[in-house]
């Protein structure tokens, strides 16, 4: 079944939760979107859920993507997984180190650069 179908992909976000709702953000309810901590990525969530891809933060305050990566290549997980991040001055040297720490796990980043302008600035 494609997404022209009626598919939706199941994207499966991995944060600190705590640290959001600390201070004072909503967890958003978004159709085909889950959002979790890193504690609930267990083999009965990626069972259940069956994501199509993984996001979270290349780096966080309580984990960082070579810790999830490594949980979810040991949980089997061979799909997609993408990290978030700003530019970075050799992000192919961070590929290389979480793919060679997870094998089997379709890594990679998703560099997020800051606008040059804002217009309602």
């Amino acid at each position: 079944m494609t997404e022209a179908e009626g598919y939706e992909p199941i994207m499966l976000v991995v944060g600190n939760l705590r640290s959001w709702q600390r201070q004072g953000l909503e967890i958003p309810q978004i159709d085909g979107f889950h959002f979790v901590g890193l504690q609930d990525v267990t083999a009965d969530l990626m069972g259940r859920l069956r994501p199509d891809v993984v996001l979270s933060a290349l780096m966080g305050e309580s984990f960082d993507a070579l810790d999830l990566a490594r949980r979810l290549s040991g949980l089997g997980y061979g799909g997609l997984y993408r990290a978030l991040t700003n530019a970075l001055p050799n992000p192919s040297a961070i590929v290389s180190e979480v793919r060679a720490s997870a094998p089997g796990l379709d890594f990679d980043l998703y560099i997020i650069d800051p606008p040059a302008h804002r217009l309602d600035s």
